[in-house]
C-alpha cells in the first residue's frame, strides 16, 4: 500500500527526538503565517499520530509537509527535513479520486481552467458544499478551511473563499481537483465554459 502524505509526517516525526519534537512544537507554536497553530493544540499532543494530525487538521497535507519541512530546517533538523522532501517528491497517493497527472484540465502553458474562468465560477457554481466535500476528502483542503468556507452564506462568498484561500497555496494540484469535482458536479456549466 502507497504511503499517504500523513505517513509521511509520522514517520518523520516519529525519527525526532523528544528535545527535537520539543522545538518543532515550540517553534509552530511561534509561526506567524495564517493558519496559526493554537498552542492548547499543541498541549494534548501525545505522540507522533497527534502531531500529524494537528498538521493536516491546521494545514492541507500538502501544506502540512511544507511547513514541517520548513520547521524542521530552523531547528537544525536537516536530514529529516531532506527526508521528508524525497519521500513525499513520489508520495502521491491521496486517495482513490486523485487526479491524474497530465489531466486535461490545464494546458501545459497558460493559465490554468479555473483561474481563466475564476469569475462565472464564482458566479455561477451552485453546489459549493459537494464540492467542498471533494477537496476536504481529497485533502486539498483542511477541515478548518473547510468549516469556514461553509460558514458563509451564498455559494458565490463560497467560491470566493475557496479561490482567495486553499487554492492559492493548493497550487495546480488544489486546481486539477477543483477542475475534476466541477465535472463530476456541475458538468452542464463546466461544458458552458469550455471544458473537454
Amino acid at each position: 500500500m502507497v504511503k499517504t502524505l500523513k505517513d509521511h509526517l509520522i514517520d518523520t516525526f516519529d525519527d525526532l527526538t523528544q528535545d527535537s519534537v520539543k522545538k518543532f512544537t515550540r517553534k509552530l507554536c511561534d509561526r506567524s503565517q495564517e493558519p496559526r497553530v493554537r498552542r492548547g493544540a499543541v498541549e494534548k499532543i501525545k505522540d507522533s499520530l497527534d502531531l500529524a494530525d494537528v498538521m493536516v487538521d491546521t494545514f492541507t497535507s500538502k501544506e502540512a509537509v511544507t511547513v514541517t519541512i520548513e520547521i524542521l530546517q530552523a531547528i537544525g533538523c536537516n536530514q529529516q527535513a531532506e527526508d521528508l522532501n524525497k519521500a513525499t517528491g513520489q508520495a502521491g497517493a491521496r486517495g482513490s479520486a486523485e487526479v491524474s497527472p497530465g489531466s486535461s484540465s490545464a494546458p501545459s502553458k497558460g493559465k490554468h481552467f479555473v483561474d481563466k474562468h475564476r469569475s462565472q465560477l464564482i458566479n455561477r457554481v451552485t453546489n459549493i458544499d459537494a464540492i467542498l466535500d471533494e477537496l476536504l476528502q481529497n485533502e486539498i483542503i483542511s477541515h478548518n478551511e473547510y468549516n469556514v468556507i461553509r460558514s458563509k452564506n451564498t455559494s458565490s462568498e463560497k467560491m470566493r473563499d475557496l479561490f482567495a484561500g486553499p487554492m492559492l497555496s493548493a497550487g495546480n494540484e488544489g486546481k486539477d481537483a477543483l477542475y475534476e469535482a466541477l465535472m463530476m458536479l456541475q458538468r452542464p456549466l463546466m461544458k458552458d465554459l469550455g471544458a473537454q
